[in-house]
């Protein structure tokens, strides 16, 4: 994935948040908060969803796993993609919401999604 430069990122400057530190989304604090919250759900739903996929595979190869076997491993090429691509499909369909005014329900996974 090639991270795209602070030129091409330019237009995200004019976005709610855009600011480094402690952005402000919203006018009430509270919705920043909660937005807060649903990224950090976000995140660890994608880690479980990553753990829940390696001990999948393993069972499926080995019929046993150990929890070794899932703090060591590491998924395979093929769901390594599988897993690439469904997290691209989630982060555009729950965050792009966040910015569907600017169109970012619609946006390709090589934008601002994914810089």
């Amino acid at each position: 994935m090639t991270k795209l430069s602070d030129e091409e990122l330019a237009y995200t400057n004019d976005l709610p948040g855009a600011e480094r530190g402690n952005p402000s989304y919203f006018e009430n604090e509270v919705i920043d908060h909660l937005l807060g919250i649903v990224l950090e759900l976000g995140a660890q739903f994608w880690v479980v969803r990553d753990r829940l996929a390696l001990l999948e595979e393993h069972l499926a190869a080995k019929g046993t796993v150990s929890l070794e076997d899932l703090d060591q491993g590491k998924p395979s090429d093929e769901l390594q993609a599988k897993l690439a691509a469904e997290r691209q499909a989630m982060i555009q369909q729950v965050y792009g919401r966040l910015y569907s005014r600017y169109g970012g329900d619609k946006a390709a996974a090589t934008d601002a999604f994914m810089s």
